[in-house]
């Protein structure tokens, strides 16, 4: 009797020219995980693994580290860095649990397998990244290639032409074969009719779905007469009848079997779209949940901006009340005065700090610490061999000579001491060639 073979899946391969780094970037996250992916369970997270790029640095960085490794002469603005390949099979060829989910492929040799065929068919140093995905409905990987030909030049145009890229899908196929997998029709115009065959039950109509859970047409089988000949000779009528009667079941059994399959594909693809349903209802809530605690963290910056907005405004109300206070010679309240003593406190504290740290040899004039003070926003006023002022330049807080007191002690009496260790240094210095020099006539 004849019966249908079962259709095998299908090898798949595709590729994408990632032209910009803002492409490569978004690569990036997209395979890392660096953003949000609603078609990707994070239950599943775990089974993820990446094999080549496990610091997970920019594509974009790794490609361009790559091509300065060649040394080549000046690249075309539009140059191709680099080309994602995408590499996966039908649903069905992943053996899956009672609830539809794939099993862990991560230590299988299907995985390594992929990585060899990559490796070898592109360089295995023009491949710089190598990302297995099993968060998702089907697993599939993600390999990242430089496209450098053979003879060391950097040209996506020669190494996936259209020529090398139906090489590319006849060898992928042949490479996966033994995994029970095959190629997909050479020169079709049709495009992925795996996925087609599998989720096409949602897209059937309901004449097509009636047609299909129709039971098959049987008939009675009627033997023949008996010819006046076959009556010498009844086993030839056995034989005759036997054979028809055969046909007859073998024609049953292949429709049959037809049938059988296109129930098998249509509780395939519910099965996958029910798994799919459920992995985007969990995206949903996930998304609910993040969206209410957005609006959350939204209406408590709103409130946080209001409060702010109105202590700056009650702000503004007091300084100017204190402006006109101190222009009518009227005593200012109390607390904008506690307020401006702190804060005036805080800039002589800071002021003194910097002076502190710069009140060593060698300094030769007050000028000379304008410098360090103007880095941290104050400014060095010099108004006589004796006098100065510091005003921080933010809040306008100013300060005398004698207000300052670096190390405890008095601004200018330090600046005197250390002019003078300065002094004294450069005498030294100056006395000792001389001494060398009648030491060497002695």
């Amino acid at each position: 009797m004849a019966t249908r073979r079962p259709t095998m899946p299908y090898a798949i391969l595709h590729t994408a020219k990632l032209k910009t780094p803002g492409m490569a970037t978004c690569a990036t996250q997209h395979n890392y995980r660096l953003e949000l992916t609603p078609n990707a369970d994070p239950d599943w997270g775990g089974l993820n693994e990446e094999y080549l790029n496990h610091e997970q640095r920019n594509y974009w960085l790794l490609a361009s580290e790559r091509i300065a490794e060649l040394q080549l002469p000046r690249l075309r603005s539009d140059a191709v860095r680099l080309v994602e390949v995408l590499l996966t099979a039908s649903p069905e060829a992943f053996p899956r649990d009672a609830e539809g989910r794939a099993q862990d492929v991560r230590k299988t040799s299907w995985v390594q397998e992929n990585l060899d065929f990559v490796q070898k068919r592109f360089g295995k140093e023009n491949v710089i990244g190598f990302m297995l995905h099993q968060d998702e409905i089907t697993p599939h990987i993600h390999a990242m290639v430089v496209p450098i030909t053979a003879d060391g030049r950097l040209s996506c145009r020669d190494v996936f032409s259209p020529a090398t890229l139906r090489q590319l899908q006849t060898d992928y196929a042949a490479a996966m074969e033994k995994h029970g997998l095959q190629r997909g029709i050479l020169h079709s115009t049709a495009q992925h009719e795996d996925v087609r065959r599998h989720y096409g039950a949602q897209q059937m109509s309901k004449e097509k779905l009636a047609e299909v859970a129709a039971p098959v047409k049987t008939a009675a089988f009627q033997l023949d007469a008996l010819k006046p000949w076959e009556r010498v000779r009844p086993q030839e009528y056995v034989v005759r009848e036997q054979g028809r009667l055969d046909t007859h079941l073998a024609q049953f059994v292949t429709q049959t079997n037809q049938k059988l399959a296109q129930v098998a594909a249509v509780a395939s693809a519910n099965t996958l779209e029910r798994e799919r349903a459920k992995v985007l209802e969990k995206r949903l809530a996930s998304s609910q949940a993040l969206l209410v605690g957005t609006r959350q963290e939204l209406g408590d910056t709103k409130a946080q901006l209001q409060k702010q907005q109105e202590l700056t405004t009650k702000t503004q109300l007091h300084h100017r009340q204190a402006v006109i206070r101190h222009l009518q010679n009227d005593p200012i309240p109390e607390s904008l005065a506690a307020l401006g003593r702190g804060e005036r406190a805080k800039h002589l504290a800071v002021a003194e700090k910097v002076l502190a740290r710069h009140l060593r040899p060698p300094l030769y004039q007050l000028t000379d610490l304008a410098a360090p003070l103007l880095e941290k926003g104050y400014v060095l006023k010099v108004t006589g061999p004796q006098e100065l002022s510091i005003t921080h330049k933010g809040e306008g807080s100013r300060f005398s000579a004698a207000e300052l007191r670096p190390n405890g002690r008095p601004l200018l009496e330090q600046f005197k001491e250390i002019v003078a260790q300065t002094n004294q240094q450069e005498r030294s210095r100056e006395a000792t060639p001389r001494g060398r020099d009648a030491e060497m006539e002695m």
